[in-house]
């Protein structure tokens, strides 16, 4: 048997060809040609352009130095190790001086969080492709580590391309869309009654009473709901849950995603509904709404149309929906409610409610099933299903989606078999990620997607409403209703503090683009510097241009699709 001489270290092992490695009683190199391996990999190894190559577990760095001569320059090697012991073992045996470029990094760290992090913030990112070289018999002592980090590292690059291609499709709109809506949140900020009408006592903000004009205000993430919450999605499982909803209406704040709200009314009205969607083709989902006057939080980004077809005060939140610096400015200006970007408005709507509830009360929820039986993929009344039966003919099924391209079956709820399709089941799949383990999320839905939450029957639903009823009879919460006068002291300044910042905001990108655009037009001259820093800052002009992944660039050609962007921009800010 093998044993090491050294206290369980690394030992430096000589061989006929080069040095080996004896490291817990195993070779991490050949005992006979260490080197052969590795080189023939990388001698064979083809890579592409904008490659992000991961070398796992280097120690003697043994190839490093052909990598790093056959590297296209616009690729970066990442070298990684997850043991402590290695790693000094590598730093202290191991020539990196043939590495010592801008394209090359080396890290030490066992959480695959981090080398996601690290990687999303190397000056090459974002990359194509990623190759993974093994270099050492270190990467078998912790191959779980190192095949997640495989994983998760074509995960991250492959999520970014989908994401980049989303905003090349919808950046344009979403940025038309904020200016718009911080528009009208500018002008109702400025007109503000001095004094809000009183608060119904369940929920600490006024925004329950329908009015001729909507007002617009901002969510900072101070509100409170302080009633249990339930979060109705347009998916058929409403429909049996709607007695439910009935008997229980008074114990719950109602919480609509879009479509979910023709469904439930005239007979069930919401105490709300989010918004997430910037198309026009949402705007059917509030065709006959605007008497109700329900109220709406919307993301900044949503369809100023259906905002006004609704007619409700509507609340704005942000969603981070690429990593832009003008949002990174907006939000250090305006300090807002920013919320993950989760792509389903069910999912986002569900994340606003755990934000605006008080920490110990249950957020329901139903018709978030994200798959259908060979039925109705809508609940009853929701836009979807009307718009089906307007396009019935004789010729025509309504069912045909059931036979499209991409469908699957999937076995459910009850073990029952659903429809779904792959942007539902990953939906299904993100909701499990990201609330699968918080106990305040129930769902109540009967029909849909398996999702390994919290899952509650009819009579055990209504006992969690009537506990967290008595809890809040019994909270310091209501205590602190009474303290109106100085909170609306509060909301009275802050929304002094957000008109101000909002106009200084808006004036500032009018002054700056117009700034630009004479440059463009050669009126005047300003420094290439300030050009470049003008452009760098503004990047909501051409995030959405395909070629502009890197940030902004100074061909003409490019330079002339941003003037044409920012002229449309001014004209909506004028």
């Amino acid at each position: 048997m093998i044993n090491t001489t050294n206290d369980g270290k690394p030992l430096l092992i000589q061989t006929g060809r080069g040095f080996s490695v004896l490291y817990r009683n195993k070779y991490l190199y050949s005992r006979y040609n260490p080197q052969a391996v590795i080189t023939a990999q990388i001698a064979s190894l083809q890579i592409p352009d904008s490659t992000l190559v991961l070398c796992l577990s280097p120690v003697l760095g043994y190839g490093l130095k052909e990598l790093m001569e056959k590297l296209p320059a616009s690729s970066h090697i990442l070298a990684l190790e997850c043991d402590q012991l290695l790693m000094r073992f590598s730093l202290d045996h191991c020539d990196l001086s043939s590495c010592a470029h801008q394209r090359f990094s080396y890290i030490r760290t066992d959480s695959v969080a981090e080398v996601l992090k690290k990687i999303e913030t190397l000056p090459l990112f974002p990359f194509k492709k990623c190759l993974v070289l093994s270099c050492s018999g270190g990467v078998q002592a912790n191959q779980n580590f190192y095949d997640e980090v495989r994983l998760y590292a074509d995960e991250i690059i492959s999520r970014f391309w989908k994401n980049r291609i989303t905003l090349m499709h919808l950046g344009r709109n979403y940025t038309h869309n904020t200016f718009r809506n911080l528009l009208s949140l500018a002008k109702s900020l400025m007109s503000w009654p001095t004094k809000s009408p009183e608060t119904a006592p369940a929920v600490s903000y006024a925004w329950r009473a329908p009015s001729k004009k909507s007002n617009f205000r901002l969510l900072t993430g101070d509100e409170r709901i302080r009633k249990p919450l339930l979060v109705v999605g347009a998916g058929p499982s409403l429909d049996t849950a709607r007695n439910f909803i009935i008997k229980n209406r008074k114990s719950f704040f109602l919480l609509a995603v879009d479509a979910a709200a023709a469904a439930l009314l005239p007979d069930i009205r919401p105490d709300a509904i989010v918004l997430v969607e910037s198309q026009y083709w949402i705007d059917a989902a509030f065709i006959g709404l605007q008497k109700y006057g329900i109220p709406i939080f919307a993301d900044l980004t949503a369809s100023p149309r259906a905002l006004r077809a609704c007619g409700g005060n509507v609340s704005f939140f942000c969603t981070a929906y690429a990593r832009l610096r003008y949002l990174d400015r907006l939000y250090q200006t305006l300090r807002p409610l920013i919320l993950p970007p989760l792509g389903s408005v069910g999912l986002t709507a569900i994340q606003l409610a755990l934000t605006l509830t008080s920490p110990h009360l249950p957020v329901l929820h139903t018709g978030l099933d994200f798959a259908w039986q060979s039925g109705l993929t809508h609940a009853a009344g929701s836009s979807p299903v009307k718009k089906l039966f307007a396009e019935i003919c004789r010729t025509q099924s309504p069912y045909q989606l059931n036979n499209a391209a991409g469908m699957q079956r999937i076995s459910g709820k009850q073990g029952r078999s659903y429809w779904t399709t792959p942007v539902l089941s990953s939906y299904a799949e993100l909701y499990r990620h990201t609330f699968s383990g918080n106990k305040r999320v129930i769902d109540i839905g009967t029909e849909g997607c398996f999702l390994n939450g919290q899952y509650a029957d009819v009579a055990e639903a209504e006992r969690i409403l009537t506990d967290a009823d008595r809890q809040f009879s019994s909270d310091t919460d209501r205590a602190q209703l009474t303290t109106r006068s100085a909170k609306e002291d509060a909301k009275e300044a802050q929304r002094k503090a957000t008109s101000k910042a909002l106009c200084s905001y808006l004036a500032g990108e009018a002054e700056a683009l117009t700034m630009l655009n004479d440059h463009l037009q050669g009126k005047r001259s300003i420094s290439e510097d300030t050009m470049e820093q003008l452009l760098a800052e503004r990047d909501y002009l051409y995030s959405h241009f395909p070629d502009a992944a890197r940030g902004y660039s100074l061909d003409l050609g490019f330079l002339k699709r941003a003037g044409i962007e920012l002229r449309y921009l001014l004209k909506i800010l004028g």
